[in-house]
């Protein structure tokens, strides 16, 4: 089975601030994650309000966005 790409929305239980990232995840849900936006660190757990798969076409569109805003790729 190959990885996935999650897009995630979860709030934090103490303070109630979000976070949205995106998760590179393996069949059993392990992986690592980028946040987009939000708190970096929560102190009380999370609640998740979304979860999903991004496709073949999200990755595509996204590309093309990041490609107009930052041509030349460099990190």
């Amino acid at each position: 089975m190959t990885d996935k790409l999650l897009i995630e929305v979860t709030r934090t239980r103490a303070e109630g601030v979000l976070q949205v990232s995106l998760s590179q995840v393996d069949e059993n849900g392990c992986g690592l994650g980028y946040r987009l936006a939000g708190p970096k660190h929560y102190n009380m757990g999370v609640t998740e309000l979304l979860s999903e798969e991004l496709t073949e076409r999200d990755a595509a569109n996204i590309r093309r966005m990041l490609d107009a805003v930052f041509p030349d790729g460099a990190a």
